[in-house]
């Protein structure tokens, strides 16, 4: 009974590791939504209208110059709200803040945000991913032909940290300029084995859909077999060893991943596309 149990265990284990590996989009388009500001400026215009009205009922009551004061002040309140509320109606109707991670392209967001558009960047003119200072605190920017594109990873949600994103994007960049370009099951197979944390001899790739899906990254002979003998491997899966995805890529990888701690000089403008050129 225990050993049945504990079959039962390592096979829920198993399936945990293939779900977690599959959200992450490994060799795939990987789209990260961005915090929208439009539920936190409607709170703000809200707020500004109930001054607006508190303001004005002061005015109203106390009349003369302090009752004046305090009517003007709502009014300004007022135009404030409006605003506000404009900015969150715009932001509200935005879909297209988010990072994509395409096989191809990479699209982030057009700063200023409140104007819209996006910057769509190909691998191959994307020079890597530089470590920034801003204030007392270092942020992550594109490097790229025409300048440096900020990285906004400060507007991730709360509830998901992508704190591997620049190391995945620096490594599409720096694998999108080798030739021949690697297949999409290899993309998937590099991808994971970097991000794991820990030993790993390959990864087991499968193909779902018509696109690679990581099954898992095996650690040692032990997580191989137990994959094996569990029944949860598909018929078409592959096992692509560390070796035979490490070796053909020489020093780009080494040079990707070293390149992460690198701090650029002051930035200068990039080129921004308009929200219709994002939207193509």
């Amino acid at each position: 009974m225990e050993g049945r149990q504990a079959k039962v265990r390592e096979r829920e284990q198993l399936r945990r590791e293939r779900a977690e590996l599959s959200v992450a989009c490994l060799g795939r388009e990987l789209r990260v939504p961005l915090r929208n500001p439009a539920r936190t400026l409607w709170v703000f215009a809200v707020l500004l209208m109930l001054g607006f009205a508190l303001g004005l009922s002061a005015g109203i009551t106390r009349g003369g110059k302090t009752g004046l004061g305090l009517a003007g002040f709502g009014v300004v309140l007022f135009a404030c709200g409006i605003y506000a509320a404009v900015l969150a109606r715009r932001f509200g109707a935005r879909q297209d803040l988010a990072i994509v991670l395409g096989l191809r392209t990479l699209t982030v967001p057009a700063l200023p945000l409140v104007r819209g558009g996006t910057v769509e960047i190909a691998y191959e003119d994307l020079e890597g991913v530089t470590l920034l200072p801003s204030g007392n605190r270092l942020v992550h920017v594109l490097r790229t032909s025409d300048g440096l594109v900020p990285l906004l990873l400060d507007r991730l949600p709360r509830s998901r940290t992508e704190t591997k994103l620049p190391l995945r994007i620096h490594v599409r960049a720096a694998l999108a300029r080798k030739r021949p370009r690697l297949t999409a099951t290899r993309l998937a197979a590099v991808e994971a084995q970097l991000l794991h944390e820990g030993p790993s001899v390959g990864a087991l790739v499968a193909t779902t859909n018509g696109e690679p899906e990581v099954i898992a990254v095996v650690r040692d002979e032990a997580h191989l077999g137990a994959w094996l003998l569990s029944g949860e491997l598909p018929a078409d899966y592959e096992m692509i060893c560390a070796q035979d995805v490490l070796d053909p890529l020489g020093d780009a990888l080494r040079d990707a991943i070293g390149a992460m701690v690198d701090v650029a000089g002051s930035p200068v403008k990039a080129q921004r596309t308009s929200a219709t050129d994002g939207e193509r």
